[in-house]
């Protein structure tokens, strides 16, 4: 049986179902542009070893161990092939993941490491390098009332006439445990991460997810005293590429380096871009929300 989802503007059938993307569905979609597959048993084109991954122009294949094996062509079909002891959660995260980041450069489409909320008149985005608090600063944000629009792979469309716009993704978090600590949210009803025993998914419900939104500014997490700089020309984008660039060793080798820094350059000359600087200390984090709130409104 296949299954039909609408997802960040493309229409997707696929032979996995993916309750990530229930939001999504989509039971009489137009023309599809990706297809999912999946393949049962061993592959001729599956990788030979998991730290040898094959990457070109238009052909992306890796291979996790005790998970399955993953063939990314053409920016159109992605091909899955579970281990037989792995559960549908694990695969999934790696569909969901590296090989839909992959498929999303095929296509010159841009995609951003960020965590995005929904503000007054459109949405901000938060990037940050790893365990940097970028979907702790998301989570927070909802808890304080804030809609979730995306968080880790989010798409962005540059238009002609007026701002990027950015694409909702799956409805969930990944949240460390001192996070949840913090927010008084409990880890039972949670999945575990599959390496990182102490991160969690968490899956967030709200309103319909099915249109863009126009991006208000990008901040870039950093550690520190309460401070919001703005960034322009270099600095911005040196601190963009360097926050927000998901899977970064696959541009060269597929040929988008040049493509991919050309969409950076002109996706800051459309967005306010600004260093955010928040003290690491969670009990703090209400004082930041309203030190962000004030930012956003004189923008």
């Amino acid at each position: 049986m296949n299954h039909a989802y609408t997802y960040t503007g493309l229409h997707i059938q696929s032979a996995i179902p993916i309750p990530e993307w229930a939001d999504f569905e989509n039971v009489n979609p137009s023309d599809v542009d990706i297809h999912i597959f999946l393949e049962n048993g061993a592959k001729d084109w599956e990788t030979p070893a998991p730290d040898a991954p094959v990457v070109c122009a238009d052909e992306y294949r890796f291979s996790v161990p005790e998970v399955g094996a993953y063939q990314v062509l053409n920016g159109n079909e992605i091909r899955v092939s579970p281990d037989p002891a792995a559960g549908w959660g694990e695969v999934r995260l790696f569909l969901l993941g590296s090989a839909w980041g992959a498929l999303c450069y095929q296509r010159d489409l841009l995609t951003l490491h960020a965590s995005v909320v929904r503000v007054d008149k459109g949405a901000v985005a938060f990037c940050a390098h790893s365990q940097m608090g970028k979907s702790t600063m998301a989570a927070y944000l909802t808890k304080a009332g804030y809609t979730l629009v995306s968080d880790d792979l989010t798409r962005v469309e540059i238009i002609a006439q007026g701002p990027p716009l950015i694409y909702p993704s799956a409805p969930r978090l990944k949240l460390w445990q001192d996070a949840l600590d913090a927010l008084d949210w409990g880890s039972a009803a949670m999945v575990r991460d599959h390496y990182r025993f102490e991160k969690f998914h968490l899956p967030l419900s709200g309103e319909s997810r099915s249109q863009p939104l126009p991006l208000r500014a990008i901040y870039v997490l950093a550690w520190g005293d309460l401070d919001i700089t703005q960034l322009t020309g270099k600095a911005a984008l040196q601190e963009l590429v360097s926050a927000a660039t998901y899977r970064g060793s696959l541009l060269e080798p597929m040929g988008k380096m040049g493509w991919y820094y050309r969409q950076c350059l002109e996706l800051i000359q459309h967005t306010l871009v600004f260093q955010f600087r928040r003290p690491k200390d969670l009990t703090r984090m209400d004082q930041t929300v309203h030190y962000l709130e004030n930012n956003w409104m004189k923008i």
